[in-house]
Parts: C-alpha cells; sequence; structure tokens
C-alpha cells in the first residue's frame, strides 16, 4: 500500500473517531440537561400556618353609657383626663357660673366669724345674760322703794334713787344684743350659713361620677340610641351609620347641655351587619365567635347574643367583656368576622401539580430521589396553599381506605416542576 493510501485511510479513521467521540458527547450531555436543571431548580420546606377564613362587615358599638348635663350656665372646667376610668363618687367636672358671688361670700364670712365666736364664747354669753338678769331684778327693787319713798314724802331719798336708776338702764344698754348678729341664736346664725351656702354653691356646681367606669368628654348623639337591651330590636335595617356627630364637650355651656358621660368598662356590645346570612351558617346565639377589629391587629372574644334575619341580610349582635378602653371612643368600625381556623402546612401554590387525577408536589428525599407525594387542600390564601398535615404524615384520599403517604415538616418541595419527573436521581 502506497503512502498516500495510508495517509487517506489514516484521516478516515480519525475523522470517524471524532465522529463518534462527538456523539457520545452530545449524548451524555442531553442525558444530563434534565438532571442538571433539576438539580438548579429551587426547593422550599413546608411552614407550618393558619389558614383564616372571615369576611368584612359594619359594627356598631353599643355600650351603657351615663350622660350627665350642666345644671347651670357657665364655663366648664374638666377635672380628670379624656379616657380615665374612675371610681364610683370621683370628681368629674364643675361649671362655673357666669354671676358675680363676691358679696354673698363677704356676707357668708361674717356670719361664719359670728358662729365661731359664739361657739368659742359660749360661757362668756351665758354669763352676760346673766348679768343681764341681775341689772334688771335691781332695777326692779329700785322702782319699788322708789314708789315707796315717793308716798311715804322721803324726798330726799327719791333723788337718790333716781340716780342709781338712771345709771342701771345704761348698764342694761351695754349688755344687749338687739340687732346685732351675736345677739341672734347660734341655731339661726348656723340657719343663715346654709341658706347663703346654697346660693353660691348654685353658682359653682361639681358632678361626680355615679359609679365607676370610663370618662369622656365626647358626645356624639348615639348614647340614647343604641342602648344595651332589646337586642332583638336591632336588625339591618335599623343599624345606621350615616349620622354621626362626634362633637367634643366646649368649654362654655348652657343649662341642659351634656358635658360628660360615664362608660361602664366591664361589658359592651357589637352589633354586626350581615349582608348575606350564609356568611354565619353554623353560627348560633350562645356561641363564642372572634372578630378582629381592622384599626388594629387585635382579635376580640365575644359570645352571641343575638342573631335577627331580615330576609336573606340579618345582623348579629356579640356581647364582650374586655377591650373597652381600646374603644370606648368609637361607634362605628370595619371589621372581619372569623368564620373558621385552619392549621395546615403553608406551601407555594405554584408548586402543586396534578398527577393521576391526584393533586400533590414533587419532593426531594435523602437520597436524592424525586418522588412524587399527594396532598389534601385546605384552602389558598394569596400565592399560597394550605394541606393537611395528616396523622404522623399520612392522610386519607378520597375513595381510598388505606392511608397515603404525604409531605412532612422536612421535605424539600420543588416549586417549578417543568423538568422534574418521578424517579429522578439528584446530587
Amino acid at each position: 500500500m502506497s503512502y498516500e493510501k495510508r495517509e487517506k485511510s489514516r484521516k478516515k479513521r480519525k475523522v470517524f473517531r471524532i465522529i463518534i467521540i462527538s456523539f457520545v458527547s452530545l449524548y451524555l450531555l442531553f442525558r444530563s440537561v434534565p438532571s442538571l436543571l433539576a438539580n438548579g431548580t429551587k426547593t422550599v420546606l413546608p411552614e407550618r400556618g393558619v389558614l383564616i377564613t372571615k369576611f368584612s362587615a359594619e359594627g356598631f358599638l353599643i355600650k351603657d353609657e351615663t350622660v350627665t348635663k350642666s345644671q347651670v350656665k357657665g364655663q366648664l372646667e374638666m377635672s380628670t383626663n379624656e379616657g380615665t376610668r374612675l371610681a364610683a363618687g370621683s370628681e368629674v367636672a364643675s361649671v362655673n357660673s357666669l354671676n358675680d358671688t363676691s358679696s354673698l361670700k363677704e356676707e357668708l364670712e361674717q356670719v361664719e366669724e359670728s358662729i365661731s365666736a359664739l361657739e368659742k364664747s359660749e360661757a362668756e354669753t351665758n354669763l352676760i345674760i346673766n348679768e343681764k338678769e341681775k341689772v334688771g331684778n335691781l332695777k326692779e327693787s329700785l322702782v319699788n322703794k322708789l314708789q315707796t319713798n315717793i308716798i311715804e314724802g322721803n324726798f330726799d331719798e327719791v333723788y337718790l334713787l333716781k340716780e342709781q336708776l338712771a345709771l342701771y338702764d345704761e348698764k342694761v344698754k351695754d349688755v344687749s344684743f338687739t340687732n346685732t348678729l351675736a345677739g341672734q341664736s347660734l341655731e339661726n346664725l348656723k340657719s343663715k350659713k346654709e341658706v347663703i351656702s346654697k346660693e353660691i354653691n348654685s353658682n359653682h356646681v361639681k358632678y361626680y361620677s355615679q359609679y365607676g367606669g370610663i370618662v369622656s368628654y365626647i358626645i356624639d348623639g348615639y348614647e340614647e340610641t343604641y342602648l344595651p337591651r332589646e337586642f332583638e330590636n336591632y336588625t339591618y335595617d335599623k343599624l345606621n351609620s350615616t349620622k354621626l356627630k362626634k362633637d367634643e364637650v366646649k368649654t362654655n355651656v348652657n343649662v341642659g347641655q351634656p358635658i360628660y358621660k360615664i362608660i361602664n368598662n366591664f361589658e359592651w356590645y357589637l352589633a354586626v351587619k350581615i349582608e348575606d346570612l350564609k356568611e354565619i351558617e353554623g353560627f348560633e346565639v350562645g356561641d363564642n365567635v372572634q372578630i378582629h377589629m381592622k384599626k388594629d391587629k387585635e382579635e376580640l372574644r365575644g359570645r352571641i347574643v343575638a342573631i335577627n334575619s331580615s330576609g336573606k341580610k340579618g345582623a348579629m349582635v356579640v356581647k364582650f367583656t374586655t377591650m373597652l378602653h381600646d374603644y370606648y371612643d368609637i361607634r362605628f368600625a370595619e371589621v372581619d368576622i372569623i368564620q373558621s381556623k385552619n392549621e395546615g402546612y403553608r406551601i407555594p401554590t405554584k408548586a402543586i401539580i396534578n398527577k393521576d387525577n391526584m393533586q400533590g408536589v414533587y419532593i426531594k428525599d435523602k437520597s436524592g430521589i424525586v418522588k412524587f407525594r399527594p396532598v389534601n387542600i385546605i384552602g389558598q390564601d394569596d400565592n399560597y396553599t394550605y394541606v393537611d398535615m395528616g396523622d404522623n404524615g399520612n392522610i386519607f384520599l378520597e375513595g381510598e381506605e388505606k392511608p397515603t403517604r404525604t409531605i412532612t415538616l422536612f421535605d424539600e418541595i420543588f416549586i417549578n416542576t417543568t423538568n422534574i419527573k418521578e424517579g429522578q436521581i439528584l446530587n
């Protein structure tokens, strides 16, 4: 064989080997791509979560409120801060009348001084009275002697007796109390003091809480409308929030004007408008219910005291015994009624697939093998789905008598299943 033929044969074998090697390389590459893609797919662990089923509604706060009105026209002085909890008998406010009481106060001061003087010198007063009686007796004796000497004609003696009688007349005048405060009886002075005090107090009236509770100087006009009784009368049509007139009490008040209210903080109620009675199917009077106030994160637990239907609509009244201090100044509120709470595993919704008419997810087990795990869906919330946690990792599928293995808390769940197949072995 010539040299040229050997070169051509060698070149053919070399090309053939290159083709074979390229083909094998491409084959191996295509076989490894799914595994490489699968290895790069993101996985997540399931999380424990609570699926809350709820609906929004309009709420109306019903409170036990006692409104106090001013007895006089004048200037209001608040004795405590808005929203303070007071004990029964605590001073809440006072109203100073615009009338001038300076002269009455001066007269009261004089009467009090006279009373004090009489009370302190009662012994001295008795001595003065006794002295007056003694002088009167002596004066009467002199008059009798004077009459006797005139009859007997002892005119020198008459002259002396007349001089003595004049001296006793002057002494009687000195000990007289006529037309003076000191001359009045102690009882009369005390009676006069009471009259003057009442007249002064009528111009400065103080107000005290009749019972313990939360004090508020904000009057909205619904205190006599939303009363904590006859809950069967709170129907859908009667609950109306279009006339809100929340007013803070002004400094200058008139007679009969509301000045504050005391709210019983031991119990309060919430009437809720129900747009569709199907939303509260299963609720009955006496049941406990959880309500979420949208203004904050608090969930309130109360007891249903009335469910009033009006066709397909209705109203539900719930009683509470806590947390009023956070809502005492609210009359109308947007609320969420909690229908149910279910605990389960929270996983991304896009991780769920349908395989052989079963809903489930692909997981990577400890050995790196891709496996399919069926799930029972509880519900969805935004981009997540809640599934049954099962009993020790086992669930019962519809139509099946035996339990089936489902996901556990430590299973790695594939989010994107495009390049995932059951049985794949991954690193």
